[in-house]
């Protein structure tokens, strides 16, 4: 629910800053608006998959590769990696490992869980759709479950949030943008393959704080490793200076109109939130707390705890 709402805010934000451009209506611009989104995604998955693919099966070359140089190396320091058990009792280093219908014998379970993703993600489109058509008929509808007394307050709060959540989407899309654009012309300018697909990677990666600078960073890493240790450290340092210039000097700045997050609570809803609703939880992690932030300051601390106190020192 909560993804598509924050979906619906992006193609809402979307269709307003279309309305200078085509006066038309909300719904037309809507509409134009999601089938663009959907054609540039199913365009960037049709352009990146076959990449990826090509990519994947290039690691895992290099991968094998390394592990058999790893294997030459540890029979010339006299461990044994395969064969019956030595003198001592002792089994091979390969019977430490998992057999390989262990590794690979989850297909199904696989499966079943990008089956589950690929629901949901249809799931959250049609939500959002559905949201952003008519955002203002869900909103009266929810308040009017509310008590009479309550419903202006819960809407001007609710209204504050959409306004807190748009502009954090604003500003986290902006981030993104110069993380995908500086950490491709980064890898293009010192001659890594695939720059362009792996800047958008880290760009859409770091929409999840934290957590995204270093997910972004293993593909980088192991498209840098055939090219050796001076351009694996070369590359790797540039890295982590673009995503800690981003993390810790332009991303405050332009967050700071929408809502100030302490790193520490930010943190602690991604642990909790990932906890409890895993990979979903953790994406989502930022713009609950964003929300949830405001809810606590106006329903709850302003009027259920500071309102009380301040009526009474009037009275007095």
């Amino acid at each position: 629910m909560f993804a598509g709402i924050l979906l619906a805010v992006v193609l809402d934000v979307a269709a307003l800053a279309l309305k200078r451009l085509l006066p038309i209506g909300h719904l037309a611009r809507l509409t134009l608006v999601t089938t663009l989104g959907c054609l540039l995604v199913a365009a960037a998955v049709a352009w990146g998959g076959l990449r990826l693919l090509a990519q994947a099966q290039n690691l895992i070359d290099i991968a094998t590769q390394q592990a058999a140089m790893l294997g030459e190396r540890l029979e010339s320091l006299g461990i044994p990696i395969a064969g019956d058990e030595n003198e001592n009792g002792s089994g091979s280093l390969k019977d430490y490992l998992p057999e390989p219908g262990q590794l690979f014998g989850h297909a199904q379970s696989t499966f079943n869980a990008a089956a589950g993703v690929l629901t949901n993600t249809v799931i959250i489109l049609f939500l959002a759709i559905f949201f952003a058509a008519n955002p203002a008929g869900y909103r009266d509808g929810f308040l009017k479950l509310l008590p009479v007394d309550r419903r202006q307050r819960v809407g001007e709060v609710l209204e504050e949030t959409g306004h807190t959540l748009r502009w954090w989407l604003v500003g986290q899309l902006a981030t993104m943008a110069l993380v995908a654009v500086s950490i491709g012309l980064m890898l293009f300018l010192t001659g890594i393959p695939n720059a362009v697909l792996l800047g958008l990677l880290a760009g859409a990666l770091n929409f999840i704080p934290f957590l995204g600078p270093i997910l972004a960073g293993i593909p980088v890493f192991l498209a840098v490793m055939p090219e050796g240790a001076a351009m694996l450290a070369l590359v790797m340092t540039l890295f982590v200076i673009i995503e800690s210039v981003e993390g810790y000097l332009i991303n405050p700045i332009i967050q700071k109109r929408a809502v100030y997050l302490p790193p520490a609570w930010s943190l602690a809803a991604l642990v909790g939130f990932g906890a409890l609703f895993g990979g979903m939880g953790v994406a989502l992690a930022t713009p609950l707390l964003a929300v949830a932030r405001v809810l606590m300051l106006r329903l709850y601390v302003e009027d259920r705890l500071e309102r009380p106190v301040l009526a009474a020192s009037h009275n007095q």
